[in-house]
């Protein structure tokens, strides 16, 4: 069964791809996510499901590659294996604005370690309507 310092390195791994986008390519963030991603992965993003990386793949090539300057700060992190839940603010700049975005995920991980489900909440205006 996965332990609380299993989640936690990959919690703090997944982190650590997502800020690359100043560093790095969507490509790469992406590739680097995968490997912390069971095969079978799903999620949902805001109760809509994503059935597969590939299709938050497609998500990730238009927030990393609008948001070149990404950057998320993980303010809270809770860990109770094999669940964990995180809350976080991405800050960023689109179309010349400043973005400010809270939101929160929560994990399920399997027992190599890998998220198996994950949750996001977040409110998508917060990405187009800061001033």
């Amino acid at each position: 069964m996965v332990d609380r310092a299993q989640i936690a390195n990959a919690l703090q791994s997944l982190n650590k791809a997502e800020n690359e986008r100043p560093n790095t390519t969507v490509e790469k963030i992406s590739a680097a996510i995968d490997e912390l991603m069971a095969s079978d992965v799903e999620g949902w993003r805001n109760g809509v499901h994503v059935p597969d990386r590939e299709t938050e793949r497609a998500v990730e090539r238009k927030a990393f590659g609008t948001l070149t300057d990404y950057n998320r700060v993980i303010e809270k992190t809770i860990i109770d294996p094999p669940l964990a839940s995180i809350g976080w603010t991405i800050h960023g700049t689109f179309d010349e604005r400043k973005v400010c975005a809270p939101g929160c995920s929560q994990f399920e991980f399997n027992d190599e370690g890998l998220i198996q489900r994950y949750w996001m909440y977040f409110n998508p205006e917060d990405f187009f309507y800061r001033s």
